[in-house]
C-alpha cells in the first residue's frame, strides 16, 4: 500500500506540475502583452479543462473500481500509449515548450487584432489551452487509476493531493521568482521517469490479458509466474522510477540553489 501511495502522489506531483507551468507560462506571456481579453480566454480554457477532466476523472473512477479483466486491462493499455505518446513528444518538443507557447500567443494576439477575426483568435486561445490542460489531466487520471484500478480510499485521494498541492506550490514559487530551473529539462528529464511506469504497465497487461482469457497463456510455466510475481509482488520498475524521479527533483532544486547563491555572490560582489 505504502508503495501505490507514492506512485500516487509522484504521479499527480508530475502531471500536476507540467499543468501548472504551462498556466504559469501562458498567463504571464499574456500579461506582458496586455491581452485582457485573450486572458479571459485562456482563463476559460484553463477551468473548463480542469472542470472537464474532474467529471471525467469520476466517471472513470467509478467504472475502474469495477473488479473485471477487461476493464483493467483496457485501462492499462490506454495509460501506457498515453504515456509513452507524452514522453516522445516531450523528448521532440521539451526544451521548446516556452517558445511555442509564446509564438502561439502572438498568432492569436495578431488574430485577435484583425476586427472581422478576432472572435477566431479569442477561440483559437481557449482551445490551445484547454487541450494543453486537459491532455495533461486526462493522462494523470489514467496513470492514477491504472496503478490503483479496483482499490480507491480517502488514502489515495489524499495522496494525490498532496502530489498536486505541492505542484502547484512549486509552480508558484517559479513564477515568483524564488526558484529558477530550466524548465523545459525539468520537464524531460521527469517525462522519463514516466517510462518506468509504462515497463511495469506492461506487465501488469500482460497479466490481465492471460487472467482474462484475452491471450493464450505462455508456454514457459516460468514466464507466467515472472510476469505473475512481478505484477503482484515486486513492482520494481515502479520503485525505480519513484527513486529516479527524487533524485531528478534532488538534482534540479540543487542546481537551483546553487545558482541563486551565485547569483547573489556576485551582487553582493557589485555593491
Amino acid at each position: 500500500m505504502f508503495e501505490q501511495l507514492f506512485n500516487q502522489f509522484v504521479i499527480a506531483f508530475r502531471e500536476t506540475i507540467e499543468a501548472s507551468l504551462v498556466i504559469m507560462t501562458v498567463l504571464i506571456a499574456l500579461r506582458k502583452r496586455g491581452e485582457t481579453k485573450l486572458r479571459h480566454a485562456a482563463t476559460a480554457g484553463i477551468w473548463t479543462a480542469i472542470a472537464a477532466c474532474t467529471v471525467g476523472g469520476i466517471a472513470l473512477g467509478s467504472i475502474a473500481l469495477v473488479n473485471n479483466h477487461g476493464v483493467e486491462l483496457a485501462l492499462y493499455t490506454a495509460a501506457a500509449v498515453t504515456v509513452t505518446t507524452m514522453v516522445v513528444w516531450m523528448m521532440r518538443t521539451g526544451k521548446k515548450l516556452k517558445g511555442n507557447i509564446e509564438a502561439k500567443i502572438e498568432h492569436y494576439g495578431a488574430e485577435r487584432s484583425k476586427l472581422h477575426r478576432g472572435r477566431w483568435g479569442m477561440l483559437g486561445m481557449f482551445a490551445f489551452v484547454f487541450f494543453m490542460i486537459s491532455r495533461e489531466g486526462f493522462e494523470m487520471v489514467l496513470l492514477l487509476l491504472a496503478f490503483g484500478a479496483g482499490v480507491g480510499g480517502h488514502f489515495y485521494v489524499l495522496a494525490m493531493l498532496a502530489g498536486i498541492i505541492c505542484a502547484v506550490l512549486l509552480s508558484f514559487g517559479l513564477s515568483r521568482g524564488l526558484l529558477k530551473i530550466n524548465i523545459g529539462k525539468f520537464l524531460q528529464s521527469t517525462a522519463f521517469v514516466l517510462l518506468f511506469f509504462v515497463v511495469q504497465l506492461v506487465f501488469d497487461i500482460l497479466h490481465e490479458a492471460g487472467e482474462g482469457g484475452f491471450i493464450p497463456p505462455f508456454s514457459s510455466q516460468a514466464l507466467n509466474n515472472a510476469i505473475d510475481y512481478l505484477h503482484d509482488q515486486v513492482p520494481v520498475f515502479s520503485y525505480a522510477g519513484l527513486a529516479l524521479f527524487f533524485v531528478l527533483v534532488a538534482y534540479h532544486f540543487g542546481q537551483a540553489l546553487q545558482n541563486a547563491r551565485r547569483a547573489n555572490r556576485l551582487a553582493n560582489a557589485r555593491v
